[in-house]
């Protein structure tokens, strides 16, 4: 019995080690950590630097300690707001920039294209895993 368990116990760590350190579960990783940075920056960017300026324009000053009621904090909810659309703006003008200068990858010899949605999918697949349309036999 202790024997049937160790091994289910090494065969567990095994398939997590191998889910762990497969590329795009690396890829996710790394991009959380640099999302998480890149945030940071910007609210930094918007408190430090864009409300500053700002804030002599606005009627009592530091709208972020703006409460409502009972210490409802609608201030600090809206700068989160704005650090937000500020951080999306970016990545989108940075991305549609940079998009179209990326080296487009060839489709490898063991995919191939779903007709009706463009997608690659598995040589062996019956359906398209984006649109989940039947495919043609080869």
């Amino acid at each position: 019995m202790a024997r049937s368990s160790r091994r289910k116990a090494q065969q567990f760590w095994q398939d997590f080690w191998a889910f762990a350190l497969k590329g795009n579960v690396i890829d996710l990783a790394i991009a959380v950590v640099i999302g998480g940075a890149f945030g940071r920056v910007i609210s930094s960017f918007v408190q430090d630097v864009l409300m500053p300026l700002l804030n002599p324009l606005i009627p009592g000053g530091h709208w972020r300690e703006m409460t409502v009621g009972s210490g409802i904090k609608i201030g600090s909810f809206l700068g989160n707001v704005l650090d937000f659309v500020i951080i999306a703006l970016s990545l989108f003008v940075i991305l549609r920039r940079l998009l179209p200068v990326l080296p487009k990858t060839p489709p490898s010899s063991e995919q191939r294209q779903c007709p009706y949605c463009l997608e690659q999918v598995p040589l062996a697949a019956t359906r398209c895993r984006a649109c989940t349309a039947e495919l043609p036999p080869l």
